[in-house]
């Protein structure tokens, strides 16, 4: 049984607890995909985010220490309905031009997905007056977009070697 959400507070923990859920589950989907990426951009790229969800889950992890509170163990359904789409989609029998632009279209919807919740996070820290959360919510936002946007740099190239295939 949840608890009863009775103020902004309450709202702000819970939406930390589903971004802490959706970073585990992103990084669960990286380190399951790193290996079928082919262009070595795409690689490189998912290995340095993987390095950098470790480092986002440690600043949500200090937030939450801060609070006193826990991450709890909910689990975000909308980033599972996302990486269960992904995982589908690595089942596929397909080119691997395809695949990885397939690959990539998951990823910008888990990157997607993080932007908008780490936005509403970072919104409830300042409406709340926790600047130093606040600051680490949008590093953490900053990184999410720079992220999303070499993937649509290397989705440019790789797309077109899919239609190509």
């Amino acid at each position: 049984m949840a608890m009863q959400m009775q103020d902004l507070q309450a709202l702000y923990i819970h939406k930390l607890q589903d971004i802490y859920s959706a970073e585990q589950q992103a990084l669960d989907l990286m380190e399951q995909s790193v290996g079928l990426a082919q262009t070595p951009e795409l690689q490189q790229g998912i290995r340095l985010h993987i390095a950098q969800t470790r480092e986002q889950i440690q600043r949500l992890d200090q937030i939450f220490g801060k609070l006193g509170e826990q991450p709890g163990n909910e689990t975000c359904e909308g980033m599972q309905g996302i990486v269960q789409e992904a995982q589908k989609l690595m089942r596929q029998p397909a080119s691997p031009e395809v695949l990885e632009a397939g690959m990539i279209a998951c990823q910008q919807a888990v990157e997607h997905y993080e932007i908008a919740g780490y936005g509403t996070a970072r919104t409830y820290a300042e409406l709340l007056g926790d600047q130093e959360a606040a600051r680490l919510l949008d590093q953490t936002l900053e990184e999410e977009k720079a992220t999303d946007e070499k993937l649509s740099q290397i989705a440019r190239q790789v797309n077109v070697e899919a239609l190509n295939a």
